[in-house]
């Protein structure tokens, strides 16, 4: 399709329209702002040269935003007091168009929707409020008032002398989002999806070499002097002096700050600022460090952030506490708030996130760029809900609402990542987000007593039905309390095979006892195997009625006995002397199964289990005692 193509009217410069539904563009030779009337041009105005470009989109990129390709045709470029962010105009292939959203390196694409419904005042908006639009429900997180600073290339209206301008971005659970944008009359709504700079699948993107994260600009501290070094020029707001920590805005001379010499002497860095290194298979490199602290019951607990920058992948953030680290990126879904076991609780990416601590988070010492106006002594509200080993945070000011994302890291896989000379420090105690040790093995060992239980019950089962039971002695005897000596052998009997043997003793006592002395002997050996039995029984009557204890009967077990002749050695003796005499039985039974081996054995298999169990619940304890549901 031919390009309209027509003459400057401010230099007469060939003015081309790569979109052929433009109505404005800026001529490239002299910034004057052209608008079209089908294609007799009228220049309205000029606009000053936009700030240089840190992003790696420029005018003329090719991209797909699910499955429809588009080409960049211009920009409006927007600064608001955490920085600034590029709005690029997107014609796609069916000649309809769009808006990608390059905030600080996060990327959405969006449409406007025609004739909407009733949209919210400005004057009612509050942070957390919900609305439907199209199918979803929409929370309001940040109330940005920007101020507009220039435009570039073709866009599909006149927009060139806006002065301050506010949107209400909101979001939902599943990474749509929604602006409105009040700078029309009546305001405008766009709504749109978050995408990953991959996603997208762009080409012909302004050349690395091309971008300032490489050509670093620089200017001298204006407190001590000391060259300062840029290195992410177009998004930073804030840069804290590496020489003397003074925070100033490199673009507002007015701005300087000096933050405490104690400060800069009780926090360095684990990491110096500069250091590059690869985390999700992407280079970053560390541009700024700020220490920050919360209060607990009178007492500080503090943290380290180092920020990280990539031109493509945006910003990245690494904390550590303690020797605990966590790779941190924020979140262009909306986690959903919910409650588990009772208590608060969010729900991101299907998983359940335990409310861990609400807290104000202070900034004390800050180093480095940063692309908000960052100042010591900042205070955000900070909720940490956690899944470990996933940490989920939403810090909370007046205008906005962000959430991250933790993945709890050990720190030396930071190291390593880094390339960083010797030992990170030792983690110490238990961090919110860090894995159990233990976690899954507790299941694993009940899931494996199960199963051993199972096969211990079978084998008992087996036996039961298997055991011969066979019995190879039975006798009837009597003796008289008042004998001096009452013990006598038993007639000899066989036992067949190895195997235990079971002795039962009936008799006839009441309110008495005896004590039987018995030796089991090999009559061809002459072997003995000594033991002894008390049988006792009582019964009665007392205020609270009948009442007995004991028992006429009694049994012992003896285990493997070898196979063989044998005979018994009785010798009894009664608790009543010149009582009436005490009858009782004797029976053997060879083989019979017991099932105190066998609950032994479960006994033994439940060790284990246990204790892992006792391990996994003492290291969660220690984990939930630095929560705000500590006991």
């Amino acid at each position: 399709m031919t390009r309209p193509v027509a003459a400057c009217p401010n230099c007469s410069a060939p003015v081309e329209f790569r979109w052929s539904s433009a109505v404005q563009t800026v001529c490239g030779h002299c910034r004057s702002v052209v608008v079209r009337h089908d294609v007799d041009l009228k220049a309205v105005g000029v606009v000053a040269d936009l700030p240089l470009s840190a992003s790696a989109i420029q005018i003329g990129t090719r991209g797909r935003f699910q499955g429809d390709a588009f080409t960049v045709t211009g920009r409006i470029v927007y600064e608001y007091e955490h920085g600034t962010w590029n709005e690029w105009h997107v014609a796609f292939a069916d000649n309809s168009s769009g808006w990608l959203s390059d905030a600080q390196a996060e990327y959405a694409v969006s449409r406007v929707v025609q004739k909407p419904s009733s949209l919210p005042a400005s004057a009612d908006l509050e942070i957390g409020q919900t609305f439907a639009f199209g199918d979803f429900t929409f929370q309001l997180t940040t109330l940005t008032r920007a101020r507009y600073r220039g435009v570039d290339g073709e866009l599909p209206f006149e927009y060139w002398d806006k002065d301050e301008v506010l949107f209400a971005d909101l979001r939902t659970s599943d990474g749509h989002f929604a602006t409105i944008d009040y700078s029309e009359t009546p305001a405008l709504l766009f709504l749109g999806a978050f995408v990953a700079f991959d996603e997208l699948d762009f080409k012909d993107l302004r050349p690395a070499d091309a971008g300032l994260q490489v050509k670093t600009a620089g200017f001298n501290c204006r407190n001590c002097g000391a060259a300062i070094e840029l290195r992410a020029v177009e998004l930073t707001k804030s840069v804290a002096c590496t020489s003397c920590a003074a925070i100033q805005d490199p673009n507002d001379p007015n701005i300087l700050i000096l933050q405490e010499a104690q400060a800069r002497e009780r926090y360095v860095p684990k990491i110096p600022l500069g250091a590059r290194g690869t985390l999700g298979g992407h280079g970053f490199e560390i541009i700024g460090y700020q220490y920050r602290y919360i209060v607990v019951d009178d007492e500080q607990y503090g943290w380290e952030e180092y920020l990280l920058y990539n031109r493509e992948q945006g910003f990245r953030y690494l904390s550590e506490y303690q020797g605990h680290w966590n790779d941190i990126t924020t979140l262009r879904a909306l986690p959903e708030q919910t409650r588990a076991g009772g208590r608060p609780a969010a729900r991101y990416d299907g998983r359940t996130f335990k409310l861990f601590q609400t807290a104000s988070a202070t900034t004390d010492y800050v180093l480095g760029q940063f692309p908000w106006r960052v100042r010591a002594y900042d205070v955000a509200g900070v909720s940490d809900y956690i899944a470990p080993p996933l940490l989920l945070s939403a810090e909370r000011t007046d205008q906005e609402t962000t959430w991250s994302l933790g993945n709890y890291t050990t720190g030396a896989a930071i190291w390593k990542a880094f390339d960083l000379p010797d030992s990170p420090p030792h983690a110490v105690g238990v961090f919110a987000n860090q894995p159990s040790p233990h976690k899954g093995k507790a299941a694993w060992y009940w899931t494996l007593f199960v199963l051993l239980a199972l096969l211990v019950v079978l084998v008992g089962l087996v036996r039961t039905a298997s055991a011969a039971r066979e019995q190879i002695f039975s006798g009837s005897y009597q003796f008289q309390p008042t004998s001096i000596d009452s013990s006598f052998v038993t007639d000899t009997f066989q036992v067949a095979r190895d195997s235990n043997l079971e002795l039962t003793i009936s008799t006839n006592l009441t309110n008495n006892w005896a004590y039987f002395n018995f030796a089991l002997i090999n009559s061809d050996t002459g072997d003995a195997l000594d033991f002894g039995r008390e049988v006792s029984y009582y019964y009665g009557t007392d205020s609270d009625g009948r009442w007995a204890e004991g028992s006429q009967v009694d049994d012992a077990t003896l285990s493997t006995v070898k196979a063989g002749t044998y005979y018994l050695r009785v010798e009894p003796e009664a608790g009543t002397l010149g009582g009436p005499p005490v009858t009782y039985s004797l029976k053997i039974r060879r083989d019979v199964p017991s099932p105190i081996y066998y609950v032994l054995a479960i006994v033994i298999l439940l060790v284990p289990p246990i204790v892992v169990t006792l391990r996994a619940a003492s290291f969660e304890a220690r984990r939930w005692q630095e929560s705000d549901f500590s006991e």
